[in-house]
């Protein structure tokens, strides 16, 4: 459930926030040497599949951590770092679970961090593209492992792994130059050098609109014997805010090239806010059958109406999904529609 459940939206946070006239209220313990951040965040859940029996669970996302600038005399680079703990509720909030680096920041030309962090281009993968709810599909979804058997005799689809936040992370983020900046990312060598991730990322902003891309690359290497990585992946997409509205889309081309495998994702949302208060959101997600798959593709289509406060928000949201078309492999226990209703609060 974690794996569902992990699009963060401090996006959304920030841009409500915005909206509602007030900032994030993160508690200064050392000047900006250390401040206490975090988040009061939970929804009830209650599922409808099409097959089987529904649940109501509640899932929590409060997480609490510690960040810090420290300027030196006779140093020029800040030291930044950071401490953040995971959900509490879903995978017991140890501290360090979350974002949690160190690094140093030069000015005028960005910062070098290392620790556990967000590979480049995932950074657009997650926002705007996977929020409300779209992330089950635009993000998490591929079929390009082709299908497997599992212990049942059942068979069932193998997806290719991209990380996201991950552990070794080497991470360069550039100043913003004439609305454009960078980032990239090495990763993934904590047991070879020899499956080396590496991302690229940009973004240009000029008022309104806001336009990025990225690109993800597993190199391939032998893993017990046996070949693994080759997989990539490209995202592309952008964000039109036209005052009390704002569109997003995005299109990502997914590969793996163990197996000339490749599918597509595309990802598309509108939000309306009224009077600063009432913020109505729609989103669709859909994948492509892959190369070589056979009506494998998986489509969610969701919705949110929400009602802004200061640094906060309360939502309810209705999400449907459709995984794998009409694949009988796999059965339809995953498909249905879904309400969620929760509340956060960021500080």
């Amino acid at each position: 459930m974690e794996k569902m459940f992990k699009r963060s939206v401090l996006g959304a946070a920030v841009a409500f926030a915005a909206v509602s006239g007030s900032a994030n209220a993160a508690i200064e313990l050392v000047g900006q040497n250390v401040v206490l951040y975090g988040q009061a965040a939970g929804f009830a859940h209650i599922t409808n599949p099409e097959v089987g029996e529904g649940v109501a669970e509640v899932v929590m996302e409060s997480r609490i951590g510690f960040r810090g600038r420290v300027e030196f005399d006779n140093f020029s680079p800040d030291l930044i770092w950071q401490m953040e703990g995971g959900n509490a509720g879903s995978d017991g909030g140890s501290l360090g679970q979350r974002d949690t680096f160190i690094g140093l920041d030069f000015d005028g030309v960005g910062s070098f961090k290392y620790g556990r962090q967000l590979v480049a281009s995932y950074n657009y993968v997650d926002w705007p593209h996977s929020n409300p709810g779209l992330g089950n599909v635009f993000d998490g979804h591929n079929t390009l492992g082709g299908w497997s058997v599992n212990s049942d005799g059942d068979q069932e689809v193998a997806r290719v792994a991209f990380e996201d936040r991950a552990n070794n992370v080497f991470r360069f983020d550039s100043a913003t130059f004439g609305g454009i900046n960078f980032q990239a990312t090495l990763s993934g060598m904590g047991s070879t050098r020899d499956a080396l991730v590496s991302s690229v990322a940009t973004s240009y902003t000029n008022g309104a609109l806001n336009l990025h891309a990225g690109y993800y690359n597993q190199a391939r290497y032998t893993a017990d014997n046996a070949p693994a990585g080759d997989n990539s992946y490209i995202i592309v997409g952008g964000s039109l805010a036209l005052g009390d509205i704002t569109l997003t889309a995005g299109w990502k081309s997914m590969e793996n090239g163990l197996t000339n495998n490749d599918q597509d994702a595309f990802s598309a949302t509108a939000q309306y806010v009224i009077d600063g208060t009432w913020m109505l959101k729609a989103g669709y997600a859909a994948t492509t059958d892959s190369k070589l798959g056979d009506n494998d593709g998986s489509t969610a289509i969701t919705g949110r109406v929400g009602y802004l406060l200061p640094s906060a928000i309360i939502y309810t949201d209705v999400r449907s999904y459709d995984y794998y078309g009409s694949a009988e492999q796999v059965g339809t226990t995953v498909d249905g529609t879904n309400i969620l209703i929760g509340m956060e609060y960021y500080f």
